[in-house]
């Protein structure tokens, strides 16, 4: 209409003029009125409309960027927590003997060089009493270091001989070997000295603030991180007796650059800069890296978004602080509905156009939310391989969960590991075993699987709600676990993360304490290769039920590994309590590798039968050579344990009545 209006006045002008006077503003209003005033209106609505897509696409840019560098965060922490794990295994190496050669230290040091580049240098610092340092220094020597002796800086970077003092903490050991550094007397300046003190009187691992390596740039920073050592004959609960029994420490020195730039590989970084800050450090010692230099100098730019991750190192605390440009991950959609919006005003004289693109809008936002014919309703929790969302079938209407792998987390090569384990694991046809319904790929190259939906109680949550169960509850669940393990076994996939909250009791078909194993995520199929999921070096599993061989060398596990985590199970179920304790993973590790459990009967007054406490020793034995042959055997021997009072259907109706079903 407004168009052939437009045509009529182009052709008679004069006409227009005529009637324009002869009528007045009364037919100009009653004519043109309505559509100005719609016009506006619609108008108005585009503006709203703009406006609140805009306010709408800025909260999602907001989650997205703290989405994705909580995501870049989290993959440097786990980078650095390696070369922490590496270092704590050294002192192991001298607790398990009196005297170390310099030779078995390079030997026992070499794997671990090799295998993490980013370490610059593993070191030994005994603690030499004054009277000593003549035979330390001789005994160098005739390991062939020429000329050596205890050494220190005397202010202008030039190494003289120590002075006289009580005790020496010299660099004795040091793979790779540098002349320069080796002899060089620690306790001969005390800001050196300080996180070898403090290490020694905690007892756990203490990191430097950053230093500089002679041979790098200004701008390269290095951290060195010491762990102690002590006499293992020696009580070492308090600061005074860990001073005593104080042997020396274990070093080890690493470039941040490449370290945390080896960590990020396999996530994404683009859009944004980053820096990492020590925050437990001296002003002028707390910045150890950034992707751009002088991204720290000067306040960001206004509407850059900035976000800050903190995480734990050793004893200290470091930051990630994200800086993102205005406009980071942003969409021009708010701009063109106030287009559209306009437009649509403008030729319809209706504010509908702007109605129906906010509906349509909104349609949008709904239509993300669908994978095929399934609609995600919840988040129900995120792990190492996905995020797992409960969901609705369009047609069936039951629940289900689906499991995303966001191509941000992984390689091509991971994605399609990720698919051979889906296909691997909906073969398996235990009723104990979480079914998987369906898989594909998103567009965007989302990958997903859906599986069943358990409406029940993680074995974790149970303990820790209702306390350690009796005995013959304990069987009958860990006898189903048992069973879909050992189907999985028999087609050669291993499970790899077997613990509680990955175990499910539920009512299944009018049975009550049906177990569902989930998470299959971690699975491993036996005979491969490299497609391992992982790394070889990296440790899969949960610290309070790692196996010993996974801490030693964890692309070589098998079946066992999920009998040492199920009977791992079973004991938390008993008593309560894991099978060991500890402040942190390095500790738990040690427990894992070295300390015998004790039986269950001792740390419980509940009744375990005989039988079964020697069944959950046998699958806790260090080496898997001396576990049960295979989950077959251990489901036959757990089939013939007796618990009294028998755990019965009528005893478990019973408890979900009075607990559950309420």
């Amino acid at each position: 209409m407004a168009e052939s209006s437009g045509r009529k006045d182009d052709v008679h002008p004069v006409g227009a003029t005529i009637l324009e006077t002869r009528d007045g503003p009364g037919l100009w209003s009653r004519r043109y009125l309505p559509a100005v005033v719609t016009f506006v209106v619609g108008a108005a609505l585009s503006f709203v409309a703009h406006a609140v897509l805009a306010a709408r696409q800025s909260t999602l840019q907001r989650a997205a960027f703290e989405r994705r560098t909580a995501e870049v965060a989290h993959a440097a922490e786990q980078g650095f927590i390696l070369p922490v794990e590496v270092l704590a295994s050294v002192p192991a190496l001298f607790e398990a003997s009196v005297e170390v050669s310099r030779s078995e230290f390079r030997v026992f040091t070499a794997g671990a060089l090799q295998r993490r580049p980013g370490i610059y240098a593993l070191e030994w610092l005994p603690l030499v009493p004054a009277d000593q340092r003549a035979a330390y220094e001789a005994a160098a020597r005739a390991d062939g270091l020429a000329g050596f002796e205890f050494k220190e800086d005397r202010g202008d970077g030039a190494m003289v001989r120590a002075d006289e003092r009580p005790f020496y903490l010299p660099i004795y050991y040091m793979e790779p070997p540098n002349p320069t550094p080796l002899g060089f007397d620690v306790a001969s300046e005390a800001p050196r000295f300080a996180p070898v003190e403090k290490a020694m009187l905690t007892g756990a691992a203490v990191a430097s603030p950053r230093i500089r390596l002679v041979e790098d740039e200004p701008s390269i920073y290095s951290i060195a991180v010491f762990h102690p050592v002590y006499r293992i004959d020696r009580p070492t609960s308090t600061s005074a007796e860990r001073r005593r029994t104080f042997r020396g420490v274990a070093a080890e020195v690493f470039r941040v650059a490449p370290m945390i730039e080896r960590a990020l590989r396999s996530v994404d970084t683009e859009g944004f800069d980053f820096a990492l800050i020590d925050s437990a450090g001296p002003p002028e010692l707390r910045l150890l890296y950034e992707s751009q230099p002088g991204l720290l100098d000067g306040e960001p730019v206004p509407g850059s978004l900035t976000n800050s991750v903190a995480f734990p190192f050793a004893d200290r605390t470091w930051a990630l602080t994200f800086i993102a440009p205005p406009g980071f991950a942003a969409g021009s959609l708010p701009v063109a509905v106030l287009a559209i919006g306009l437009l649509l005003s403008a030729l319809a004289g209706l504010g509908v156009g702007a109605v129906q693109t906010i509906r349509q809008l909104h349609h949008r936002v709904e239509a993300a939310l669908k994978l095929g014919p399934y609609t995600l309703v919840e988040k129900l929790g995120e792990g190492g391989m996905g995020v797992v969302y409960k969901a609705r079938h369009a047609m069936l209407r039951r629940p289900t969960a689906i499991k995303l792998l966001p191509p941000a987390r992984s390689s091509e090569a991971l994605l399609e590991r990720f698919e051979r384990e889906v296909q691997l694991t909906s073969e398996l046809t235990h009723p104990n075993t979480i079914d998987i319904y369906d898989y594909g790929r998103t567009s965007d190259g989302v990958l997903y699987y859906v599986m069943e939906y358990v409406e029940g109680i993680s074995l974790d949550r149970l303990v820790e709600t209702h306390g350690p169960l009796e005995a013959s509850r304990t069987v009958a669940l860990v006898t189903q676990v048992c069973g879909a393990l050992a189907e999985a076994h028999d087609v050669g996939l291993i499970h790899r993360d077997v613990k509680p909250a990955n175990l499910m009791i539920c009512v299944r078909g009018g049975i009550y304490d049906f177990v569902k194993v989930l998470d299959f995520g971690l699975v491993k199929e036996l005979g491969e290769g490299g497609s391992d999921v992982t790394h070889p070096d990296v440790i899969m599993g949960t610290p309070l039920y790692m196996v010993p061989e996974a801490i030693q060398s964890p692309d070589s596990i098998g079946p066992p590994a999920d009998l040492y985590a199920l009977g791992a199970v079973a004991y938390y179920l008993l008593t309560g309590a894991p099978v060991f304790e500890g402040d942190n993973a390095i500790e738990l590790a040690r427990h894992h590798l070295y300390s015998e459990p004790l039986p269950p009967s001792q740390k419980t007054e509940l009744p375990i039968p005989e039988r079964f406490e020697v069944l959950i020793l046998a699958c806790l034995a260090k080496r898997p050579g001396d576990r049960p042959t295979s989950a077959r055997a251990l489901l036959a021997e757990l089939e013939s344990v007796v618990a009294q009072p028998a755990w019965t259907q009528e005893r478990a109706r019973e408890w979900w009545e009075l607990h559950v079903q309420r």
